[in-house]
Order: structure tokens, then sequence, then C-alpha cells
């Protein structure tokens, strides 16, 4: 008898730890270039042990297109219509000498714990298959100057040459490095009266992180082609998994009250404002998907709140983000 009664507390038990315990995502960074990026991630060279962002243009070869584009990344709007109220970062491959760019990224050191960890981001061209920008997202286990990135995660193609072309031939006709070929399976892409151009659309993609368990690495994204022209990239996220207690949803920073939460219509984010400064708030979902995102705006320094419409979500949980100055307040909702 008392061995069933101990049998039977411990499958208790383990049904609860189950029921207790859940996947959850833990970001580790989210970067969506809605506030001007200039004001933290500054151009410079890597020391090789940077704990922020870097940007360097490793070239140093000067804007060809006449409309003064800078020599590294650089703040801008979405090329596509779709994407004009999106803000990007962009590089330029249009340059004199016309040849191969090094345009780099650098993405703050990154600790990896989780083997579901994975890295996504969107990126498009300004103009495809003629003139397609290629790049490669690279990583480092070592430092963040050029020669540590040996491991290359993935791998966009760039228009290399076209032969004697009709006005609409097809992707076909074009030939490109080796590399995945924005716009070739016929979506991301805008028609403006040339098939020769399609202006791409913001796309997304994914790549695994999982080699990295244990270590803490660099990624760079490397905007690497020859005498093309534009290159955006939006959208950054860093994610992994973490064991949390589904029962409670305690927001990340503790200086922000999340209510109704769970929520089935308008959620409150009440928070303090240290200074006062621009502001923009985000939403993701489990799969890394930004969907909602609000316009920069200026708020003053003292409490303030901010209140989100998810009438329009699925069931789930949400991670948002808060971004003021140099500053950034995270935390969850739970749509219901």
């Amino acid at each position: 008898m008392s061995r069933n009664i101990t049998l039977f507390a411990l499958l208790l038990f383990m049904c609860y730890a189950q029921a207790s315990f859940s996947q959850a995502i833990d970001t580790l960074l989210f970067e969506n270039f809605e506030t001007d990026p200039d004001t933290y991630i500054e151009p410079n060279f890597p020391n090789g042990d940077d704990e922020t962002w870097v940007n360097y243009d490793q070239d140093g070869y000067n804007d060809a297109s006449g409309a003064g584009r800078p020599g590294e990344w650089f703040w801008s709007v979405g090329f596509a219509d779709v994407d004009t109220t999106t803000l990007v970062y962009a590089s330029n491959s249009w340059t004199t000498p016309a040849t191969l760019v090094a345009n780099y990224l650098v993405l703050p050191p990154l600790t990896i714990s989780d083997a579901s960890a994975q890295l996504s981001w969107k990126s498009a061209p300004y103009q495809t298959p003629r003139y397609l920008d290629g790049y490669y997202v690279v990583a480092s286990t070592d430092c963040n100057i050029e020669e540590c990135f040996t491991d290359t995660l993935f791998k966009a193609a760039e228009f290399l040459s076209a032969e004697i072309l009709d006005t609409d031939s097809g992707f076909s006709h074009y030939n490109f490095s080796s590399g995945w070929v924005h716009g070739e399976d016929g979506t991301y892409i805008e028609y403006h009266n040339d098939s020769a151009r399609f202006v791409g659309i913001l796309q997304p993609q994914t790549v695994s992180l999982a080699p990295y368990v244990g270590q803490t690495i660099y990624i760079a994204l490397v905007h690497g082609t020859v005498d093309d022209n534009l290159l955006s990239i939006d959208d950054i996220l860093v994610t992994q998994n973490k064991i949390t207690g589904v029962e409670t949803y305690p927001a990340e920073n503790t200086s922000i009250k999340v209510y109704p939460n769970p929520a089935n219509a308008t959620c409150t984010l009440d928070f303090f404002m240290p200074q006062t400064a621009p502001i923009t708030t985000t939403l993701i979902d489990a799969s890394g998907r930004t969907v909602l995102s609000t316009p920069s705006r200026i708020m003053i320094k003292g409490q303030q709140k901010i209140q989100l419409n998810v009438s329009q979500l699925a069931a789930g949980s949400y991670e948002f983000f808060i971004r003021y100055g140099n500053e950034m307040i995270t935390g969850k909702v739970v749509v219901q």
C-alpha cells in the first residue's frame, strides 16, 4: 500500500513539474532601427573585444552614386513601397573604384547557452536581379576584428553579369555568385516598370546558433559586393529558450507595470521615464516576428503610460521593447 502511495506521489510531482514550467523565449538582442542608431552605433574600427555595436567601413571607398552616401552602414527608409514606413540600416556598394566593398556591422558579444538559439533578421536589396547586392553573415568565437570572422552562417548572392535580355527576361538570364538569390522565387519583390530591376522587399532570414552553445560569440553582417547599389538590414533578433513558470507573467524590468496581463483588447505599460527622449515600442511574437510597432515620439521625464491594442493578435505570449535614448525596457504581455 505504501509503495502505491509513494508511486502516486512521484507521478503527481512529475505532472506538477511539467505543468509549472515551460519553454519561453529569452531575447538576447533586438534591434529594429526605428530610433536613430547613430546615437549608439558610432562608425569606428573594432578593438577586438568591444562590448558594443561596431559599424565600420573596412574598404574606405568613396560613393559614386552622386547621392552623397556614407561609406559605412547608415540609417535609411525601406526601399520598396511596402517598406517606406520602416526604418532600416543600409549600405552602399556603388563606389569609386568599382571594386569589392566591405562594410561590417558587428553585434555586441552574445553568450549562447541553449541549442535553440537562433539569429533572425530581414534584408532587401535596392535592385534585383540586375545589380543585386550580396552579403554575408559571419561569426567569431575569438574577437570582432575582420580576420576573426572565420565561420560563415549565411551567404546572399550578388549579380555578376547578364545575357542579351528581352523586356521581361527572367532570373535565369542573369549570372550570380554562389548563395541565396533575393527574388529568384518570385517573392519579396516589387515591379517598378523594369523587370531587370525589381525593388527588393524586406525578407526574413533565420540561422541556428546551436554550434556555439557554451560560448560567447561575435556576429557580423558584412556587405561584400562589387559595384552594385544598396542593401538594407532590419529587425535583427537573437533568441534562445529559457525555463520559466507559466502561472505568472512578470515584466523583465521591475520598473514597469503591465496591466491587464493577460489581456484580450488593450494592455497598458506603466513606467518611469528618467529623461525626456524619443521613444518607440515594439511587440514581437514567439518566433521573433514584429507584430506591432509604434512611431517614434517624444515623451517627457516622469511617469508615463503606453496603451497597446492587442485585440487583433493571436492568443499567446509576446515580448515588448520600449526604447528611449540609449536605454531599453523589456517585458512580456500575454494575449488570451
